[in-house]
Formats: structure tokens, C-alpha cells, sequence
């Protein structure tokens, strides 16, 4: 796909640059590389703040296993990395979820993804604040607390007296929810979220693994968490995208119904399905989450993938993906509107055959987002490379004036040479100037990959 591309304005002056490998290549791309050795999964928030002239984000090193934070001074240019765990887990699972709190502090927590060989680094929850405010040269003594947790998902709502939430992946390999009512000084259990557990006789169960619903949340930061979940994993069931919030110490499905209290026990709470429904999922239709924020007026807005007509193949557990596509939900206060977005082209790899390249929503304007594609996003033509003649995975930036009915695409990256996968739209950007970051080179496996981190500033033109 040749488009025109987007500017990218670096604050204060930084200069836009392409990349071009040999004098024969033609790889193109807007950014700059901020971290040689970095991955991230997608099931962890935030993983990037911006903090006035500052981008802060977490990433996984491999093959030490390190779980770093980084820093990004836009306006000077100049670019920082403190190691939080050295030799954690070398798994893009392990990247921690970063929240700014009211002092300016920044706290960090993580989690293994319980395969560390080191046995101290599973089933614990992990966590630190900096020093001194957004500066992550200096970090308070790292605490433990055990959670069997992975996937940390930070948030912090004012009107329940800062009140810090901490939902992860933990008891009965389902979302639990933690808090802390000291700034992040302590954290507690809460209960167990959501609680799935499959029926064997279930047609939509697969012969594969499951038991765990795979969770996005956004909250308002004032009184209310929404949150976007499957029933499951898409390889061991065929998933639907099911939607609802908490607030006031309730759950509630997405028209205001209340479903349940908060559960505070340890083995039960509400499922997934007795939240509102999005998407329908089926066996040739299978769902994923990727992201979700809230508008201006705290509608949120879903972005997730489709595996499509794998149906026949769902009892292969290393079947290819060749047709995954990215969906957009906006809640408009009275109904879902869902429309399919783009094509999200071929699956990363066979064994996790819904892995897409992924996509984000600005969460200072969620009628844009973000997206890695092998294919064109309108025609899902494959995207080959006329610098190498290869097909690569590919940013592009997706805009709609119709709730996500229909949409315009501009290319952020064109004929590379490696991949360009896992974007995302850094909380903290302003309407108009969206820090954008993600992945560059290959990726064979969630332990395995050759990844740098890129960034730039995405101008509205």
C-alpha cells in the first residue's frame, strides 16, 4: 500500500529521519530507536506513560530475562534505561505495568509469567517506585508479594481515596484483582474478578488448554475501571468479546445493569458471559482482545482480532492462521456498534495461531488507532517488501468519522526489512501529537526474539 505518510514531529526539534539500509534499498520508516533489546506482550498496563516531556516504558531483554524501564526525554532527546530485575524471566510476558501517582512518583509492577528458572521470580507480585518524580534513575527497595500472578494491570481512581488497583492473571489462572490503599507502599488480595472454567462438554471447547479469560481495562481514573474480556484462550475455545465496568465496589454490564458485587473471595466471582456481549464469537470466527480506551465523554471504545474459517482446523493445535482481522466496538451509551477494521493478515507463528502483529487505540482521540498487518489493510493483498522481496509486517495508522463503520489508512512504515509489530499509542498523549512506540526486527516465540524499540511523535497534519 503506497500512501502518503504521516509526519512525525519530534518535541523540541528532534529530526525526522528514514533509515535506509544499502544504496539499493528503499525502506522507509519515521522514528527513532530508543532501546536496542526490548519486547512486550499486550496483556499488561500501562506500558507506557507519557509524563510532560517524557516517554516511560517497560520492556523485557532477551536472552538475559532483564525487565527494564526506560526513558525518553522528547524534548532533549536524550534516552535512559534502568534494569527493575536482572535475570527475571526471559519472556515478553514479564514486562511490568507502569502507573504515575499523585507525588509524581512512578510505581512499577511485575510478574513472571511462572516459567523463570529462577523459583523465587514465580507465583510473587513484584513492585517499586522511583525515588524522585518521573525519574527512573533511582528506584525505592523492590517489594514482594505472593500473587501466582502474572500480567499486572495498574490503576488509580480518586474519588475512592487513590485507591490503586492491580488486576493480574493469578488464583485459578483467572483475573484477580489487588489493591493498595497506601500509595503503593502495600498491596492486598482482593478477590478473584472473573471466574471461568470450562465445561468439557461445551461445543465450543477445543482438545487444547484453557481456563483463563484474557482481560483489557481502561478506567476514567476518577471512579470507574472498564474492562473487555474473552471467555477464554482463542486456542482452547471459540471466543466471544464480552464487555463491563466496576464502580463504587459493583460490576456492571455495559448498559448499567448491575451483574454483581466486586468479589473479595478467592474462589468465585462473575463469568465473562454474564457480562454484556460485543462480538459473537463461533468456530470460524475467534476472538481476542488488543485494546481498549474511553472517549471524552467515558465511552469506551474495543479494538480486537478475528481468527476467520478455522473452524476445520481448530482441533490442529499448531494450525496456521491465514486470515486474522481487526474489529472496532464503540459503545455509543446505548449500543455496541462493531464493525470489522482491517485485514490483520497471517498469524506470527503456528503454535499461538492468533497472535496478530496487534493493534492500539489513541487514548486521546479513540477514533484512531494503530496496527501491524502483513497484508494491505483494505484488500489483504500481502504487504512484500521491494527492499528485500520478503513480506514483513507493517505500522499503519487507521482514522474513522463514523463510529468504525468505515476507515482511511496511512502507512508509518514501508517496505522494511524486518517486522514492525506491537504498537502502542502511549497514555498521556495530547489530541494531536500521539506518542507512538513499538516493535522492530523479528519475533519467533513469546522466549525468542530479536526486537529494538522504536518511537516517534505522530502529528495530525
Amino acid at each position: 500500500m503506497k500512501s502518503v505518510k504521516v509526519l512525525a514531529a519530534i518535541l523540541g526539534g528532534i529530526l525526522i529521519f528514514s533509515c535506509a539500509l544499502h544504496s539499493e534499498e528503499r525502506e522507509k520508516f519515521s522514528g527513532k530507536i530508543l532501546k536496542k533489546n526490548g519486547g512486550w506482550c499486550w496483556f499488561q498496563d500501562e506500558r507506557a506513560l507519557v509524563i510532560k516531556d517524557k516517554v516511560i516504558f517497560t520492556s523485557v531483554k532477551i536472552p538475559q530475562g532483564d525487565v527494564d524501564v526506560s526513558s525518553w526525554d522528547m524534548k532533549g532527546g536524550t534516552i535512559s534505561t534502568y534494569t527493575l530485575a536482572k535475570n527475571f524471566n526471559a519472556d515478553d510476558h514479564a514486562a511490568a505495568a507502569l502507573l504515575e501517582l499523585t507525588d509524581g512518583k512512578v510505581l512499577a509492577a511485575w510478574s513472571s509469567h511462572g516459567n523463570s528458572p529462577i523459583k523465587e521470580n514465580n507465583g510473587v507480585l513484584f513492585y517499586a517506585k522511583t525515588t524522585n518524580k518521573s525519574d527512573i534513575q533511582e528506584w525505592e527497595q523492590t517489594k514482594a508479594y505472593p500473587s501466582k500472578g502474572c500480567y499486572n494491570n495498574l490503576f488509580m481512581l480518586s474519588e475512592e481515596n487513590n485507591r490503586i488497583y492491580d488486576f493480574s492473571r493469578s488464583y485459578g489462572f483467572n483475573p484477580n484483582w489487588y489493591y493498595s490503599d497506601d500509595g503503593g507502599d502495600t498491596f492486598k488480595y482482593g478477590g478473584r474478578f472473573l471466574y471461568w472454567k470450562f465445561d468439557p462438554a461445551d461445543p465450543k471447547k477445543t482438545p487444547y488448554d484453557g481456563n483463563r479469560p484474557y482481560v483489557k481495562y481502561a478506567s476514567d481514573n476518577k471512579s470507574t475501571i472498564h474492562f473487555a474480556t474473552t471467555e477464554d484462550h482463542p486456542r482452547g475455545y471459540d471466543n466471544s468479546v464480552y464487555h463491563g465496568y466496576i464502580r463504587g465496589g459493583r460490576m456492571f454490564g455495559s448498559d448499567g445493569k448491575e451483574i454483581a458485587p466486586l468479589s473479595n473471595k478467592m474462589n468465585s466471582a462473575p463469568k465473562p458471559t454474564d457480562f454484556t456481549k460485543v462480538f459473537a464469537g463461533d468456530a470460524d470466527n475467534v476472538a481476542w482482545v488488543c485494546d481498549m480506551h474511553l472517549d471524552e465523554d467515558g465511552n469506551p471504545a474495543i479494538v480486537f482480532s478475528v481468527q476467520k474459517n478455522c473452524g476445520k482446523l481448530r482441533h490442529i493445535r499448531n494450525h496456521q492462521g491465514l486470515d486474522l482481522r481487526y474489529f472496532y466496538a464503540k459503545w455509543n451509551g446505548k449500543e455496541w456498534l462493531c464493525n470489522q477494521m482491517a485485514y490483520a493478515g497471517t498469524a506470527l507463528y503456528d503454535v499461538e495461531c492468533d497472535y496478530t502483529g496487534l493493534c492500539a487505540i489513541n487514548p486521546a482521540d479513540t477514533s484512531t488507532v494503530y496496527i501491524s498487518t502483513n497484508s494491505d489493510p483494505q484488500t489483504n493483498s500481502p504487504l512484500v517488501s521491494a527492499t528485500d522481496g520478503k513480506r514483513h509486517y507493517e505500522i499503519f495508522k487507521g482514522k474513522t468519522s463514523d463510529g468504525g463503520k468505515t476507515w482511511t489508512w496511512k502507512a508509518i512504515t514501508e517496505d522494511s526489512s524486518v517486522d514492525n509489530l506491537r504498537p502502542i499509542a502511549a497514555y498521556g498523549s495530547k489530541k494531536g501529537q500521539t506518542v507512538l512506540l513499538w516493535l522492530r526486527g523479528t519475533l519467533d516465540t513469546y522466549e525468542t526474539y530479536s526486537l529494538d524499540v522504536v518511537g516517534m511523535v505522530d502529528v495530525e497534519e
